[in-house]
């Protein structure tokens, strides 16, 4: 069987680590002869510090919009220069913060605390360069968005762009992908059709809708109407999860 499991809030509850507890119960069942996949919104850069034990394993990044196969990166669709061009007016418009990610290297500007922060390179891993200066974006990030202006954006980049942009739950962001890019769209791609998958977002919807068995970690209070369409609800804590894990060795 394959697992395919998200990471923030789902299987950390930091945005720094995953407990040992899960990494366990996670190689148990490598060890019972499944695989394993993570898809993350995070892009590879940020998701090797978090897992590794696992950095072999297929990898899914940026909401579907890369992998890394054999430790070997590749972009699946990266945003239009058109569209990136019109992201970048909305940023002079609306003087938004923001994170824009490459294939590694990435453009930044955080002016006000946000969670984001410290999930940014944290391993030192790439450059941090000028936003004129990205070639090939595969996923920009508003961050501090205060909640009228998220609903104003989505509307505008859904409405005048072919791209596909969501507002995480509770979050205060904008997470902007190419057309039809999604973490199902990818697992799709990669020919991965039966399998169990944990999240716990507005950006897992689509994987979870489409899983054999879908596991919903309720760590996002404003999306608790979402556990009625999941298979399995789990607690947001990290024993509860690795327990849960274990449960499909019996």
């Amino acid at each position: 069987m394959q697992y395919i499991f998200d990471v923030d809030g789902t299987l950390s509850f930091d945005g720094e680590t995953i407990s040992e507890s899960i990494n366990n119960a996670i190689k148990d069942l490598m060890l019972a002869g499944n695989e394993v996949i993570f898809d993350s919104a995070r892009p590879i850069r940020d998701l090797l510090p978090m897992i590794p034990e696992f950095q072999s394993q297929k990898l899914i990044g940026a909401n579907g919009a890369m992998i890394s196969i054999n430790n070997e990166i590749e972009v699946i669709k990266q945003i239009n220069s058109s569209s990136f061009e019109y992201l970048k007016v909305l940023i002079q418009r609306y003087n938004l913060d923001y994170v824009i990610d490459s294939s590694w290297n990435y453009s930044s500007r955080i002016t006000q605390n946000s969670f984001i922060e410290k999930m940014i390179d944290p391993s030192k891993f790439a450059q941090k360069i000028k936003i004129d200066e990205i070639e090939n974006p595969i996923k920009t990030i508003f961050v501090n968005v205060e909640i009228r202006l998220q609903e104003k954006l989505l509307t505008m980049i859904n409405q005048e762009t072919p791209l596909n942009a969501i507002g995480l739950a509770g979050e205060r962001t904008v997470d902007i992908t190419a057309k039809d890019i999604n973490k199902f769209f990818t697992l799709d791609k990669l020919g991965i059709e039966n399998y169990i998958a944990f999240g716990n977002d507005r950006n897992d919807f689509e994987m979870l809708q489409s899983a054999q068995t879908s596991v919903w970690i309720e760590s996002k209070k404003n999306l608790k109407s979402y556990s009625k369409n999941a298979d399995i609800v789990c607690q947001p804590n990290s024993e509860a999860v690795a327990e849960l894990i274990r449960s499909f060795l019996r």
